[in-house]
């Protein structure tokens, strides 16, 4: 073999990806390598290196996956809580201008009115009418 792309085209014949191939050629010189001690070369680091550069990859698709998981877990949650505190908050309003409803129409035969509470019920039953 004369080049390291040589090399590499040599081993992807069986299998083997640029990335490793290259690194199993890595203290070889190529261009004194024959066939031979590229086959030893891929040999050698097929075993214990390769198996463990293996064994660190799925690790890592492990945390990976786990990740995500965890991200489409804490979004549903996430969506969950803003649909929660949206309902307490839509019972809140609701309660709320209620309270001032019937107080403000208890109070209206002694002379009371108010532009603004006038508004806010006027305002308040449009929202409910489009929800």
């Amino acid at each position: 073999m004369s080049t390291k792309q040589q090399a590499i085209e040599y081993a992807k014949k069986f299998n083997w990806t640029g990335a490793d191939a290259q690194r199993a050629f890595s203290n070889l010189n190529l261009k004194d390598a024959s066939e031979q001690d590229l086959l030893v070369a891929l040999v050698n680091f097929a075993g214990s290196e390769l198996a463990e550069r293996q064994r660190l990859q799925a690790a890592q698709k492990g945390q990976v996956t786990k990740k995500k998981n965890q991200l489409k877990q804490n979004e549903l949650d996430f969506a969950t809580k803003v649909s929660e505190y949206e309902d307490t908050l839509k019972q809140e309003r609701s309660l709320f201008v209620n309270i001032i409803a019937k107080v403000y129409k208890f109070a209206q035969p002694f002379g009371l009115k108010d532009p603004w509470i006038e508004t806010l019920l006027t305002q308040y039953s449009e929202y409910q009418d489009a929800a």
